[in-house]
């Protein structure tokens, strides 16, 4: 509802200067990034203070940091050539997380309305939680973890009490690199 005196139009005005957002129409470009896999930098939040910005580029921090998680997987003994497709989607949900921590860092995990005086999370919010789950279930299955290095030294172990059961340990060439097990 408009204002019809000039005392009510200044007041409105007044209004909406307070509650006005600073980045009106901020994008975080988070759904893009999920489905293409690019991120352009003229959609970053960062854009003002990236030393790396280029109009009509893409991200070449998220771009690095994907690669050095996918190199750094696929550096681990246990992964082979045959695990890159999954290490590549670990990577890509990796970045995705840091794109909403970036949002989120600029932007906040909360919205506050305050002509309804109501606080309510961020829609991203449900995006970088699903996320999380899936970079932990990916990693689970790679092996990557806690839980996950247990269970695949026990797998190890199970394989040298049946060299021993099977009375193949005599042959120092079978059990050869497994001595770490015995700890």
């Amino acid at each position: 509802m408009s204002a019809k005196t000039e005392a009510g139009k200044a007041k409105q005005k007044a209004a909406l200067m307070e509650n006005r957002v600073e980045a009106p129409n901020l994008k975080h470009g988070v759904p893009g990034f999920l489905q293409s896999g690019l991120h352009p930098c003229t959609k970053c939040v960062k854009q003002k203070t990236c030393d790396r910005f280029k109009k009509g580029a893409d991200c070449s921090y998220l771009a690095e940091f994907q690669q050095n998680v996918e190199d750094r997987i696929m550096d681990l003994d246990y992964i082979d050539e045959q695990d890159r497709m999954m290490a590549q989607v670990l990577a890509k949900d990796m970045a995705g997380i840091a794109l909403c921590e970036m949002y989120f860092s600029v932007e906040g995990m909360i919205i506050h309305d305050r002509r309804k005086k109501q606080l309510s999370a961020q829609p991203l919010v449900g995006t970088y939680n699903e996320l999380k789950r899936s970079v932990r279930e990916t990693m689970k299955s790679l092996g990557i973890g806690p839980t996950a290095r247990a269970r695949l030294k026990m797998d190890q172990v199970n394989v040298v009490k049946q060299i021993q059961e099977m009375g193949l340990d005599d042959d120092k060439t079978v059990t050869e690199g497994t001595e770490f097990l015995d700890d």
